[in-house]
């Protein structure tokens, strides 16, 4: 049997990387194609990450099971059709590989150099890189026609978007199936130009950027400003839990620093996010049902604060046309758990909007006013149409 689709006959996909998200990947892959006997190969040059990866992921497919998702049967099925191996001979035969190791350069580029050796021209080659342009990953593959970025979200196997960011030299044929296989095995893909840390991050990592340097000004500690983001934004969690939660503080202290060259002055990493880095450290969050209290002016203070960063954040993605507009206000609602920006613009008023921006942006002197949130309040609205 095989998975076909769109001209896409699937009896094998490969996952390089057993780290953060590689696991997460691979698992989503094998609980939507199991039925089609698809072998899923989850790869990595450590024995000790695929132990913890092959753990980690029969622990989730057990809970499925106690949850009545899937019956005992259906269990052995998804874990006989994930593999776990550190042999990279697993990935021959792969009709698509994903590649999602650490976020350098030139382990990506070795790593792809190794896979078009052992796969054909056919094969589509993706990286879950959360910053890089294809350009820069596949800059040596020989045929880079097949060759695009597909950065999913943490949990990657239950959070339903993927941006798929595709080169200048990616087959337009290849991008669109691609597309279309995410919606098939119940993801939600959107497409978005190349550019540095793509659509959403610059989003996220700049507001984890505010909450630092509000942590840093000396406007509440960690547990009173995540509280206040989530009251104010509708996050799911705040930044600084976040970052704990995935790991995330080496990667958003990259990634700012990168932006900031690549993007706009204003991003740049905090100097105790570096010192977080540095000494490893996590943040200190609030424990499960723990109450917080804020007083009323720092709650104001933060909350107009958040919605200057995430309006204005948005909007600047906007400026950058990378993306199209109701894509960018779904994509933000569903991977960042966070309301929808432009829609609760709308709501807010874009004359209100701005205003907020123009705060924001008087006290961040590196951050221009967008001019597509000065055109949406001249217009009276952002152009959404979601029946779209």
């Amino acid at each position: 049997m095989a998975y076909l689709f769109n001209n896409l006959n699937i009896t094998k996909i490969s996952v390089i990387g057993a780290g953060q998200i590689g696991p997460d990947i691979a698992l989503h892959f094998t609980k939507s194609l199991y039925l089609h006997d698809v072998q899923i190969i989850n790869l990595d040059i450590s024995p000790l990450a695929l132990e913890t990866a092959k753990n980690k992921a029969w622990k989730k497919i057990q809970k499925d099971v106690e949850k009545g998702a899937i019956t005992s049967d259906e269990s052995e099925k998804i874990k006989s059709a994930l593999i776990y191996s550190s042999d990279y001979e697993n990935v021959r035969g792969s009709q698509i590989v994903v590649e999602a190791a650490t976020e350098n350069e030139n382990i990506k580029d070795s790593i792809f150099l190794q896979v078009e050796k052992l796969t054909d021209d056919s094969c589509i080659y993706l990286s879950n890189s959360s910053h890089m342009q294809p350009e820069v990953i596949f800059r040596n593959i020989k045929n880079k026609t097949r060759c695009l970025v597909a950065h999913y979200f943490f949990p990657a196997d239950r959070n339903p978007v993927v941006e798929i960011v595709p080169s200048e030299k990616t087959d337009t044929d290849i991008t669109l199936q691609v597309l279309e296989f995410y919606k098939s095995i119940g993801k939600h893909p959107i497409q978005v130009k190349s550019s540095y840390g793509y659509a959403i991050d610059p989003i996220f990592e700049g507001l984890c950027e505010t909450a630092i340097l509000c942590l840093e000004k000396g406007w509440g500690n960690e547990k009173q400003i995540d509280k206040i983001a989530c009251e104010t934004l509708g996050l799911g969690v705040g930044p600084f839990t976040a970052l704990n939660f995935t790991g995330g503080n080496p990667i958003t202290a990259h990634g700012l620093d990168e932006m900031g060259k690549q993007l706009m002055p204003w991003f740049k990493t905090p100097e105790i996010l570096h010192e977080a880095v540095k000494n490893k450290t996590q943040w200190v969050i609030a424990g499960r049902d723990e109450i917080i209290e804020v007083p009323d002016e720092l709650k104001e203070k933060l909350r107009l604060e958040f919605l200057g960063a995430y309006f204005s954040l948005c909007a600047y993605i906007m400026d950058r046309n990378i993306i199209t507009l109701n894509d960018l206000d779904q994509a933000c609602k569903l991977s960042l758990v966070v309301k929808p920006p432009f829609t609760i613009m709308n709501e807010l008023g874009t004359n209100k909007s701005l205003e907020l921006v123009e705060g924001f942006c008087a006290r961040h002197q590196n951050f221009a006013v967008p001019k597509s949130l000065i055109e949406a309040s001249k217009m009276g609205q952002w152009n959404l149409n979601h029946e779209v």
